[in-house]
């Protein structure tokens, strides 16, 4: 038991890095609810683009506007 928390606490590091950096590189990623047919122009999720942003980045930008608007 003790091995399994310790690989957990040793990748859950590694993956959540490997995460951000990946966000970073490409916050958008292709709209799940029109991704098996392209571009659905009346998908309410992507406007139609065929591509949204990642949960990551929609959290990094949530937690920037926070900030922001906490220290003014």
């Amino acid at each position: 038991m003790t091995l399994l928390i310790a690989l957990l606490l040793l990748c859950l590091p590694i993956v959540t890095l490997c995460y951000v950096g990946w966000c970073a590189a490409s916050p958008w990623g292709t709209c799940l609810r029109c991704r098996p047919g392209g571009k659905n122009r009346t998908c309410r999720a992507c406007n139609g683009t065929g591509m949204r942003p990642r949960i990551g980045w929609q959290l990094y930008t949530y937690a920037r506007r926070l900030y922001r608007d906490g220290t003014r």
